[in-house]
């Protein structure tokens, strides 16, 4: 069974086809951009077993009555998470105002899905418990928006003394500016920022090194 408390957590926030694909209601602006580090991201996620907490947004049709071209909207084509985003074992966390949600979820499913109907993620009260209490060694974030979501993301955490980075090349936005500020902000705060392959890369060195350890009981002779 995994050791959540030495691992990465990859925190995937609202990477969603409103945001990602050209026709979608409302995509970041520099979504060409990230689609191919988010890709790059997740497959090593597949690839190396990399336990991920995903969100995403939802609205009800009777919360966006009157409002031109809502996003994420419940139930149409443009509020499901990308293809590529979806890991093959996971886990839909139904929403409620409860609390009451395992801590070893990612122990038993790669991937958890929960939604959350504001900007802020920790909205949510069971994602707020997971990311207040699960054991992990480092927070890894990187999604949809980094100056609105993944800023109220990061900021919560810090606050909860968890250990951050955020992958500034795989976070989408929609003010640049306001982007580029929010990054400044969170490394002055203390998260760690980095690149998908910078990231990819310390990971591979780390796994040859675990794995080149000797077996304890077992003889190097």
């Amino acid at each position: 069974m995994i050791d959540l408390g030495k691992t990465d957590v990859y925190v995937d926030v609202c990477t969603q086809r409103d945001y990602l694909v050209a026709h979608g209601a409302r995509p970041s602006v520099n979504a060409t951009q990230i689609v191919p580090p988010l890709k790059q991201l997740m497959a090593y996620a597949r690839w190396a077993s990399i336990p991920t907490l995903s969100c995403v947004d939802v609205r009800r049709p009777d919360e966006v009555r009157g409002v031109s071209n809502p996003d994420c909207v419940l139930g149409t084509p443009g509020q499901e998470k990308v293809r590529f985003s979806l890991l093959p074992h996971r886990v839909v966390v139904e929403s409620d105002n409860r609390l009451c949600v395992p801590l070893d979820l990612l122990t038993r499913y790669q991937q958890a899905i929960l939604s959350k109907r504001h900007r802020d993620p920790f909205t949510n009260p069971k994602f707020d418990r997971l990311l207040t209490e699960m054991p992990s060694r480092r927070f890894v974030v990187f999604g949809i928006s980094l100056e609105i979501s993944i800023r109220l993301l990061v900021l919560g955490l810090l606050l909860r003394r968890r250990r951050v980075a955020v992958i500034a090349d795989a976070c989408g936005c929609w003010n640049i500016t306001d982007a580029e500020m929010a990054l400044r902000q969170l490394h002055a705060k203390g998260c760690e920022i980095l690149t998908v392959d910078g990231l990819v890369r310390t990971s591979l060195e780390r796994h040859r090194a675990w794995n080149g350890r000797p077996r304890h009981g077992r003889s190097v002779a």
